[in-house]
């Protein structure tokens, strides 16, 4: 066995969990947080000349998207950085077997622990395709199967930014069996290949194969491209009417969101509507009398939401609906969330960046004064709408729409949006209106 590094960067490496062509995964300890780690330290000596230039360079939005996707059911990214001329990058240590693994071979689970398994992935791919993530290599394999039952996405390793110059339309990446028929083809995919995926999965979960089977690699890929998904025949026939519009082999057919498929998912399995989360925190209860007025302001809340998402990803906002229960004053729920943003100097930024602004009296992080709505014209709104989505897709839409409840600028309404851009320089454009 080759030799185990005492350290890779700053990360004590305990132990190797698994090696591939490209690289090796090592369980570690982080020694200035004092928790586990595990790392993936990639192979650059296989790569020449432009090979290792594009690759380095993938590797790079790799371990960007991944990191932007902070959630509950999805392996959290720590850090990156080089090892002898190596790049790697570390990330949460999840003490879980892939469900491949863990499940069993070649026969079903109850619908109920299927269902439960599949509504968190998509909860996890909702979070990812909101900042415009796709996943792109869904599988068993690729997701954590815990003691306590949650579910963990992994290996974000091909996935993309939608907007990313080095997505190549013709590279068909992915695993035979769960890929999609627009991937077979080297077209270019969005989250629906993803919700393709997913239903593959739903029915492995359930049957032990998924829809499309085949004796060769080739002979799978037809039936993706040409045939219809052979559906097991004793599936509950709602269920049944879930995977089969999820796995349609044309785009619009399918389910269009991931919570769109998962509000389906529940319904086959009898269960109750679950509320869509809202654009804004909403605090559910009654605020105490000598509260702080300042946490129940909708609005405000919102942009301290939308402030920590650029450290924390999605979960920022559940983060501060639960804080903003608790805390007695503004300043101490700000203080509340920096707890959570690991990094010091982010912590610091986070916090000068608040607390700046709570001190502001008028217009504070985007608040409007009592009674004041939203003033910007269709016009403006669509402006800015066009400008977004130079840089992120039809997914600006949904941004813009949500922004503009509660901005009264087009200024503020730039600067709430601008989180969503990764490269300083369009997010610079982007702010001045160009």
């Amino acid at each position: 066995m080759p030799e185990l590094p005492a350290a890779i960067g700053r990360y004590r490496v305990d132990k190797e969990l698994g090696r591939g062509a490209m690289g090796v995964v090592y369980k570690g300890h982080d020694p200035e947080i004092d928790r586990p780690v595990a790392i993936k330290l990639v192979r650059m000596d296989l790569l020449e000349g432009g090979r290792r230039e594009d690759y380095l360079a993938r590797f790079r939005r790799e371990v960007q998207a991944a990191a932007r996707c902070l959630h509950p059911n999805i392996v959290a990214i720590y850090d990156f950085g080089s090892h002898e001329s190596e790049p790697f990058f570390v990330m949460e240590f999840v003490d879980a077997a892939p469900l491949d693994q863990s499940l069993p071979k070649d026969a079903g689970i109850a619908a109920e622990a299927a269902g439960a398994i599949v509504l968190q992935l998509l909860d996890a791919l909702a979070g990812a395709h909101a900042l415009g993530v796709t996943h792109r290599d869904i599988k068993p394999a690729n997701l954590l199967l815990g003691a306590d039952g949650r579910i963990k996405v992994m290996d974000f390793g091909i996935s993309r930014i939608s907007t990313s110059h080095l997505t190549q339309v013709g590279a068909v990446m992915g695993t035979p069996r769960y890929m999609s028929p627009e991937q077979i083809r080297g077209d270019a995919v969005d989250a629906r290949s993803d919700i393709f995926s997913t239903g593959a999965v739903l029915h492995e979960l359930l049957c032990g194969r998924t829809p499309f089977t085949g004796p060769s690699f080739e002979a799978v890929l037809a039936k993706l491209l040409h045939d219809e998904p052979d559906l097991a025949p004793d599936l509950p026939p709602a269920l049944a009417a879930v995977i089969a519009r999820a796995v349609a082999k044309a785009p619009e057919q399918r389910f269009q969101s991931a919570t769109e498929m998962a509000a389906a998912v529940r319904a086959a399995l009898g269960q109750g509507a679950q509320p869509a989360p809202a654009a804004t925190v909403v605090i559910s209860q009654a605020p105490r009398a000598d509260a702080d007025p300042r946490l129940s302001d909708t609005v405000l809340l919102g942009a301290i939401e939308r402030r920590l998402a650029q450290y924390m990803g999605p979960i920022a906002g559940r983060m501060v609906r639960l804080a903003a229960r608790e805390a007695d004053s503004a300043e101490a729920l700000c203080d509340r969330l920096a707890g959570g943003i690991d990094k010091p100097e982010e912590r610091d930024r986070f916090l000068a960046d608040v607390r700046a602004r709570l001190q502001q009296s008028g217009d504070t992080l985007g608040r409007s004064s009592p009674g004041v709505g939203p003033t910007l014209s269709e016009a403006e709104i669509e402006r800015v709408q066009q400008d977004l989505t130079y840089y992120i897709g039809p997914i600006a839409k949904v941004l813009v729409k949500r922004a503009a409840a509660s901005a009264t600028s087009t200024a503020a309404l730039r600067e709430a949006l601008a989180q969503h851009l990764e490269q300083p320089s369009e997010r610079a454009t982007f702010l001045s209106g160009g």
